[in-house]
């Protein structure tokens, strides 16, 4: 046995070196030293393809969650919602605020209606352009489901601040999975339905640009003198509306629809009626009683005038009646004969549509006359005016007035005052 230590023969069995005392290494198999075994390294092996595309779409959709959160974040908060629609409200803009609607279906409420009534807001408006705003409070209601938001603005050319407070209120359930659901709670831009609009019968109503079917006329509701449309929804805004009566002009005026009421009657009255359609009313009245008085001036019967008011279906009784009471009533007067007779300058004062359909209407104004009487066997002539008040009712038919009855007819034409 070797010594590892000096290389010195010593003798099998011997514990330590007989030449420099070193111990020895009596295990056979370590008699001579191993040499170190050699680590080869194992070669890398490249990343797949199909590895590196999964790890490139899980940091993808990483940062999209991140990304989505955090707009998630800004979309769902009280103030950023309030802002948004506070700035669609200054701006006039139609297509943001539509989107605030919690619409029902229904033909006049349409985003192509609404923005025409937006648009028409705007043009009316003073214009006013906003400069700046900032919000200035946020007040949660103690329950948690309501928020009051308040923004501070300037308008241009303003120097004092103005405020605006806008409600919101929470929705059930959450937006986009983990956000509290927060909603505009505005009543101005609510739907109101069931809208009950009474016109003249047989009316053409034109809404907004719309014409009006008549399948929404309710006939419970109706009378005989009025249609009931009941229209299923409509905006919490102003309309534009039009009725085209029966007697060849139309009525146009502001359908003011509010969450207070739901019902309108557009009345039919001297207001309502176009100054040049009042203006036509008028004249063909006095040109009627012109008619009337000269026919009895000539000492004509009822069967010679009544071509001036003939028409379809048109019953001329009452007004032969009226006639002749009336020719029967001037010519008693011996004291005096009406020679000449003009009616001028008269007003429309009322107007109402009669039972059986009739438009009658009550006209005062002024009229001059010529009477002649006798003087101490002298016969002589006076002109004189005056003022009263008259009723005459007229049928439509072929786009013309027809006097059909009369009544309150000056009868005196006195010498003396």
């Amino acid at each position: 046995m070797f010594c590892g230590e000096c290389g010195f023969k010593n003798k099998e069995g011997a514990k330590f070196c007989a030449e420099c005392g070193k111990p020895l290494n009596t295990d056979e198999k370590t008699e001579e030293k191993k040499a170190p075994k050699k680590i080869t390294p194992k070669e890398k092996k490249p990343m797949s393809k199909k590895t590196k595309i999964g790890l490139t779409v899980g940091t993808i959709v990483v940062i999209l969650l991140v990304i989505g959160f955090i707009v998630g974040k800004n979309l769902t908060d009280p103030k950023k919602i309030a802002s948004d629609y506070f700035e669609a409200v200054m701006n006039y803009d139609a297509d943001k605020l539509y989107s605030y609607l919690d619409v029902k279906d229904s033909e006049f409420t349409t985003k192509k209606v609404f923005k025409s009534i937006v648009d028409r807001m705007k043009k009316d408006s003073d214009e006013e352009k906003l400069t700046n705003y900032k919000v200035t409070k946020t007040e949660k209601s103690n329950s948690g489901l309501s928020m009051e938001v308040t923004i501070n603005y300037t308008l241009e050319g303003e120097t004092d601040d103005q405020t605006a407070r806008i409600t919101l209120t929470k929705e059930k359930g959450n937006k986009f999975l983990f956000f509290d659901n927060w909603k505009i709670a505005d009543n101005t831009l609510n739907t109101v339905e069931d809208f009950e609009l009474s016109v003249l019968k047989d009316s053409t109503v034109t809404l907004e640009g719309i014409k009006v079917d008549k399948k929404y006329i309710d006939t419970d509701e109706s009378t005989s003198s009025m249609d009931v449309y009941k229209l299923p929804a409509l905006f919490a805004l102003t309309y534009q509306l039009k009725v085209d009566v029966p007697f060849g002009f139309s009525l146009e005026d502001e359908l003011n629809v509010s969450t207070y009421s739901n019902s309108k009657t557009i009345n039919f009255d001297e207001e309502n009626i176009p100054t040049s359609e009042k203006n036509k009313m008028i004249e063909q009245a006095e040109k009627d009683l012109g008619i009337l008085y000269n026919g009895i001036i000539e000492n004509k019967n009822f069967d010679d005038i009544k071509s001036n008011f003939e028409g379809e279906n048109i019953n001329l009784d009452d007004l032969k009646e009226i006639y002749e009471d009336l020719k029967e009533d001037i010519t008693s007067y011996s004291s005096t004969t009406l020679k000449k007779i003009e009616f001028k300058d008269m007003e429309l004062r009322d107007l109402e549509l009669d039972d059986d359909g009739y438009l009658t209407m009550y006209l005062y104004g002024e009229y001059d006359y010529t009477i002649s009487y006798d003087d101490n066997g002298e016969t002589k002539e006076r002109s004189k005016s005056s003022n009263d008040g008259i009723y005459v009712s007229y049928s439509y038919v072929d786009n013309a007035y027809h006097l059909v009855d009369a009544s309150s007819l000056p009868t005196y034409f006195s010498r003396y005052f």
